[in-house]
Formats: C-alpha cells, structure tokens, sequence
C-alpha cells in the first residue's frame, strides 16, 4: 500500500530587478509509514514538516461505519519527531480507513485520508504433484472454499473501495533456488487463473517466492509441505502490495493476471 506522501513546494521568480515574488507559505507535509502504524493495538505515528500543535483520527470499518476516534496534542515536540495518537475502536471490527486531521502550531491544517486495509484469506493448500503446477481435480474442493471467502469480502467492501486479490506462491527447500522461484511463480499463475475462470470479479495479481519466504525454517533439500503453499491477500488496488516482514527482503515481480 501507499504509506508516505512526497510534498513539493514551487517557489515563485521574477527577472533581476524585479520586485521580490512573495513567498508562498509552506505546505504542511505529513509522513506515515507501514513500521509506524500498528492496528492491534490501535496506534498510529507520523511526522509533520512543521511544530505541531493537535491531531485527531476517526476509523472507518468495512462496512462504511465510524467504528473509532481518538486525539492528540503536542507541545515541545521536535519536528524530527515520530507523534504518536491513538484510537478507540468497537470490538470485532476491522479498519479500512484512517481519516487523520493534523494541526500545526501556527494554525494551519492538514487532512489525510490512510488505507491499511487488508485482508489474508484463511485456506486449506492447494497439494500439487513434484514439479507440477497443475491443479488436480481433487484439490479443486480446496480452491472452491477459498473462493467463496474471497466473494465474501469483495461483496462486503467493494462498495467502498476497488481492490486486487494478490496471490504469492512458495516452495520447500528441495531442488535449486532458481528451480522453486520458477515453480512457485507457476503454481501461484495457476491457482490465480482458477479464481479468474470461476468468475472473480475483482483484479489478481500474483508472485513466486520461491524458498525465500519459509513458513517453517528448515536445512536446504527439505521436503516440508508446510512451505509449499500459496498466500491469498486481498488489498486496496493501485497501492503496493500488503505484504511486510520477510516479503520485503525478497524482491519480485507481480504480474498482472490478464
């Protein structure tokens, strides 16, 4: 996903000896990352390009519903500084949107409007064939059920915003690691165009990890099919994929499933 807003500000010129361009005031730039940001515990931090003086946060459920609001002031706080505010939230709901209001020392005032919504389908593994990517027919049962909560969400949410289902494919330790990124990245292509042809509606994308993302850390050449698997992720489209900790150290390509 998105998580940080780049601010430019256009200084006005004029030729030598013209009267001075006014200066234009300062833009109040607010930076936010997915490390500053923890929703169990319901807490997000940001920097602002001015001192800042008050913020305050309303949460937006799956349902289009406030579900959560909090505030914060600040005093002497360093313009360096990571500020800290926090919500209160109903129980058993998900945010999908933070609408985030932050105000400066000098008056001025800045709205921003966060998506951190994502959402892991819970799946029975699809069990493939050694060096296979091919779908046997009695997995289909699995894919089936895992398509079934993937509609569940989109018919829950679409209404608030386009999402992509992100599909990321992975392999055991056995073979060459060149070998299973090429593996995983097929089988995740399959598993994708099983969703596609049964009629989902919503965008996929997908991507081999290979043995870069280990479920259970095992010795090389390690037949473990708890790393051969696949991860179903749905997230807002047109953001980056919402993926964090160990993802981000592998670097692939997502592709488009057309």
């Amino acid at each position: 996903m998105r998580l940080a807003w780049v601010l430019v500000i256009a200084l006005a010129s004029g030729p030598a000896g013209a009267e001075p361009a006014r200066r234009a005031p300062a833009r109040l730039g607010v930076t936010y990352d997915a490390a500053h940001l923890d929703l169990e515990r319901r807490v997000l931090q940001f920097k602002m390009s001015h001192r800042a003086q008050s913020a305050a946060i309303v949460a937006i459920g799956e349902d289009g519903d406030e579900i959560g609001t909090g505030s914060a002031t600040y005093s002497d706080e360093p313009v360096t500084a990571w500020l800290p505010i926090s919500w209160t939230q109903k129980a058993g709901t998900r945010v999908m949107i933070l609408k985030l209001r932050v105000v400066a020392a000098d008056g001025r005032a800045s709205n921003i409007e966060l998506i951190p919504w994502s959402v892991t389908i819970d799946h029975e593994d699809v069990n493939f064939r050694t060096d296979s990517a091919v779908i046997d027919p009695d997995q289909e049962a699995k894919l089936e059920a895992s398509l079934a909560e993937i509609e569940t969400v989109v018919r829950r949410s679409r209404r608030f915003m386009k999402m992509t289902l992100y599909v990321a494919g992975h392999t055991d330790t056995v073979g060459s690691a060149a070998k299973n990124r090429t593996l995983s990245l097929a089988r995740a292509r399959a598993i994708a165009s099983y969703f596609k042809r049964e009629g989902l509606a919503i965008p996929i994308a997908f991507a081999g990890f290979g043995e870069d993302v280990l479920k259970v850390k095992t010795p090389q050449e390690t037949d473990a099919i708890a790393n051969r698997r696949a991860d179903y992720v749905i997230g807002p489209s047109g953001a980056s994929p919402p993926f964090k900790g160990p993802y981000l150290k592998a670097r692939v390509r997502w592709q488009r499933l057309q």
